[in-house]
């Protein structure tokens, strides 16, 4: 049995032991980096400057085409976004609610990146985020914020739990598939 195989991953239930909060240090350096940001969102509207490269490429569990999990409640924007990252040459699957995300964490091959909604019909993505970083066996997945919370602090607070980018809503197409490809190390 694989490392993979065994996950067992339940995000419907509350997690065995409450994750200890982000170093200090990790929490200021999220204000700054999101801070910075904010110039960007006024001007377009959205973040393309809040996806973190990796020090390196990130490769495909499949070992060929990288596999997005979208999770997002809203039926069409999940629709679009899928679409679009097929076309880009990316496998999607998709989760609107914490049954759904776990169903497709145990799931294998697991996904090679998460785009996140950070409101939910049952959860509250940074909830997610958190469990997804306190996983020893998922822990590294890129995961990047796909949100309409655009204030600092909460740009901020994703940064700080690990997240690997943040992308606003409304957002260009163009500038989340361009932050997916730098989490990936694709471009």
């Amino acid at each position: 049995m694989t490392d993979e195989e065994d996950l067992d991953l339940d995000f419907t239930k509350p997690p065995p032991k409450p994750a200890p909060p982000p170093p200090p240090e990790r929490v200021e350096s999220a204000k700054k980096e999101a801070a910075a940001g904010k110039p960007e969102l006024a001007r377009t509207g959205f973040y393309v400057a809040m996806a973190r490269r990796p020090q390196q490429k990130v490769t495909p569990r499949n070992g060929s085409r990288y596999n997005v999990l979208v999770v997002e409640d809203d039926s069409d924007l999940q629709k679009l976004v899928s679409e679009v990252l097929s076309k880009a040459g990316f496998l999607t699957r998709s989760a609107r609610n914490r049954g759904e995300i776990n169903a497709e964490f145990n799931r294998l091959p697991l996904p090679d990146l998460v785009l996140l909604d950070v409101t939910l019909p049952d959860s509250d993505g940074f909830s997610i985020l958190e469990r997804i970083r306190g996983n020893q066996k998922i822990t590294r997945m890129p995961v990047i914020m796909m949100t309409g919370k655009s204030a600092v602090t909460d740009i901020a607070r994703g940064l700080s739990l690990g997240a690997d980018g943040y992308v606003t809503k409304p957002f260009k197409i163009s500038g989340l598939v361009a932050a997916v490809n730098t989490v990936l190390a694709l471009d």
